[in-house]
């Protein structure tokens, strides 16, 4: 058994476990750890499976494959001590039809295939889940039970679940992982169900934040928030960054508006300091604008000295989603790693948009503007 998978497994351990009443933290790891361990996170944007996507997928024998999207970002999401990425549709299942915007279900297969690529942690909540409704989240939980190795985030099967935060345990550090999200597109829960999505509260984030203040070495809260196509950060995101600083928060990771946002650093006047990417944007789509294709990967080393965990390094890699003029072919590239004939090759360009790697570095460093540029690794 490989050390990702075993780690996995430890990790789902703890989620069942759940702390419940932790009091001190579980000591035994900390005497035991070896000091200055480094812990790696990559963190990917949202999976949107637009139609064309999965038509992509699928093979001859009806099954679906999309691990040709994954291939050019690999092995760094296999070697990732905590791999995560935001799946924004559900899989509802056989009781309704595969479809994309704007009431998604995407088959199983593409969460299979999140396994067999090497991913950690899943996020659901997002404006999306409840696109097929409460029994499309119950089914999405009725899938990801078959891989308890896999951490799902965002959506609960009881209201017990939802109030204790997930910890992992990674090489001897305790780190918590929240997710919620803004909203879900003016649908809603049945009443007695409200405990099956993560929604963005600060009594439950500051509650949240508690627990995993009590129970964990780190805490990273992965937030689908802001508004759609702009780039520029809120101010009800800046203030609730604050605020979650405040409560204790290390790291935000942020996505949902299909564009990217920048990277900063936080502090609050109670000393604590916090790293936000504001937002990844799209993993994957099958979006017409170049802003839209445009993506990031959240790369975080952390270190464990055996007492606490500290952020050592961090980078923002803009990735971007190709598919050619037929929208086929769909698979997404580290921007400094794109082929020129990617480029000339585009789907866009149907729409008489010139994709070029310059183009997309100067949409990066727009973005960026006013904010640190120096993390964005596109050379």
């Amino acid at each position: 058994m490989n050390i990702k998978k075993l780690t996995a497994i430890l990790l789902s351990v703890i989620f069942v476990l759940s702390f419940a009443s932790c009091g001190e933290k579980d000591m035994t790891s900390k005497e035991n750890a070896e000091k200055n361990k480094t812990i790696t996170i990559l963190a990917l944007g949202d999976n949107l499976l637009h139609m064309p996507v999965i038509e992509d997928s699928k093979k001859e024998d009806g099954s679906y494959d999309f691990s040709h999207i994954y291939q050019n970002l690999q092995p760094q999401i296999k070697s990732a001590d905590i791999a995560v990425i935001g799946q924004e549709t559900v899989f509802a299942g056989e009781e309704y039809e595969y479809s994309g915007y704007p009431l998604f279900n995407s088959p199983s297969d593409a969460g299979k295939t999140l396994v067999k690529e090497g991913f950690d942690v899943i996020l659901h909540a997002s404006n999306h889940v409840l696109d097929k409704w409460a029994l499309g989240v119950e089914n999405t939980l009725k899938f990801w039970d078959e891989y308890p190795e896999i951490t799902v985030l965002g959506i609960n099967h009881t209201p017990a679940e939802q109030k204790v935060p997930k910890i992992a345990n990674i090489k001897g550090a305790k780190i918590a992982l929240l997710n919620y999200t803004y909203g879900t597109n003016s649908l809603t829960l049945p009443a007695g169900k409200e405990y099956m999505v993560n929604y963005i509260d600060e009594e439950k984030i500051k509650k949240d934040a508690e627990f995993a203040n009590k129970c964990a070495d780190f805490t990273i809260a992965f937030m689908h928030w802001g508004v759609e196509n702009m780039t520029d950060v809120q101010p009800s995101q800046k203030d609730l960054a604050k605020k979650m600083c405040e409560m204790g928060v290390d790291l935000i990771i942020g996505s949902h508006p299909h564009v990217i946002g920048p990277v900063e650093w936080i502090e609050s006047e109670n000393g604590n300091r916090m790293l936000v990417y504001y937002s990844l944007g799209n993993f994957v789509s099958r979006q017409l604008e170049e802003k839209n294709l445009l993506g990031g990967l959240a790369d975080v080393k952390l270190i464990y000295n055996g007492e606490k965990v500290t952020i050592d390094e961090f980078s923002f890699v803009p990735v971007v989603t190709y598919y050619d003029k037929d929208y086929k072919n769909f698979t997404v590239y580290k921007l400094k790693n794109m082929p020129n004939s990617a480029f000339s090759s585009h789907g866009l360009t149907n729409h008489g948009i010139n994709v070029s790697k310059d183009g997309y570095k100067k949409i990066a460093e727009e973005v960026f503007d006013g904010y640190d540029k120096s993390m964005i690794d596109m050379e």
